[in-house]
């Protein structure tokens, strides 16, 4: 009898599916071993009931950073593939001491998300009205979006963007320049194949052609917030420079969080909101004042933006 488990591999947060048959009696734990990466353990759970699924955390971690792991990951991804159940992303109001703000939560392995910069003739949609409305009419539909990152003048990408595959604009190295996005470090929010990362910039550079052929989506930004559980030293946490601001955040599960905070806030106080109360473990800045998000009542007021992220799903009937 087929025994299916399911491993989450932190960090790269990858779903595998085990299978393990039985040989009379109760089969025990197993454990296994990536051998790219021999401290990483992963044990699967006591046999359970034909057909039934169990989630079960790393136990170890290799890396500080998830290249061995991801390269490891990727082989036996490839040769393992499940069916999860379906989940709705799910949106959320908090109050941080007295700033309001909302989320869009979403799993990459159940949720479609997805960035959008132009529409077919090659112009930036620039809003989430002009998004809804390509969107429907290709059968699908918001349930919420918020802009990607921080762009030019022409509403240019300032760093690596990647919608669909295709790589649109190349990754920004530079590190000397003025501005948030510059803030070190800085990095890179991808979407794989029902995978989710957010790399720091000089660790993408490091193993570019593989985090190339990983990203289905990516949008890069500046700073990081959180890394790996710590909130970037370079914060004041008195600092009285407060504007509104978002970000994308991964918690340890591989659960993506939109955040907006609507009224002015600190970035450490930001990062502080989403590693204490979101529980996340990583996350970027996206971009500052011109920041919105869908659905609120202030999503198309503002000026036109580049890129956006967006959670997506069919229309009713469609």
């Amino acid at each position: 009898m087929t025994k299916l488990f399911v491993i989450l591999a932190k960090p790269c947060l990858a779903w595998l599916c085990v299978e393990s048959r039985e040989m009379g009696g109760e089969t025990p734990p197993r454990a296994f071993t990536i051998a790219a990466c021999p401290r990483l353990l992963l044990r699967a759970a006591a046999p359970l009931p034909q057909n039934e699924i169990a989630l079960m955390p790393l136990l170890s971690s290799c890396l500080p950073r998830p290249l061995a792991l991801l390269r490891a990951t990727l082989v036996l991804a490839g040769a393992l593939a499940c069916q999860l159940p379906g989940m709705a992303a799910e949106l959320k109001q908090y109050q941080y001491h007295q700033v309001f703000i909302s989320t869009c939560r979403a799993d990459p392995r159940t949720d479609t998300i997805r960035m959008y910069w132009k529409d077919a003739s090659g112009v930036p949609l620039g809003n989430f009205a002009r998004l809804d409305a390509q969107l429907r009419a290709q059968g699908q539909e918001m349930v919420c979006a918020t802009n990607a990152g921080i762009y030019d003048k022409q509403l240019q990408p300032l760093g690596l963007y990647v919608e669909n595959g295709a790589q649109l604009r190349r990754l920004n190295t530079r590190k000397n320049a003025y501005g948030n996005f510059y803030l070190q470090p800085n990095g890179v929010f991808v979407l794989g194949e029902r995978q989710a990362y957010i790399v720091e910039t000089n660790d993408y550079e490091a193993e570019i052609g593989l985090w190339n052929s990983v990203a289905r989506y990516a949008t890069q930004s500046g700073p990081l917030l959180i890394v790996e559980g710590r909130i970037n030293p370079r914060f004041d946490p008195g600092s009285a420079n407060t504007v509104v601001r978002n970000a994308a955040c991964l918690d340890a599960a591989g659960v993506v969080t939109l955040a907006i905070a609507r009224n002015p806030i600190s970035f450490y106080d930001f990062a502080t909101f989403l590693r204490d109360t979101l529980k996340c473990s990583d996350a970027l800045y996206l971009d500052g004042s011109i920041s919105r998000m869908y659905p609120t009542l202030e999503a198309n007021m503002g000026p036109a933006f580049g890129a956006m992220i967006a959670v997506v799903k069919a229309r009713p009937g469609k």
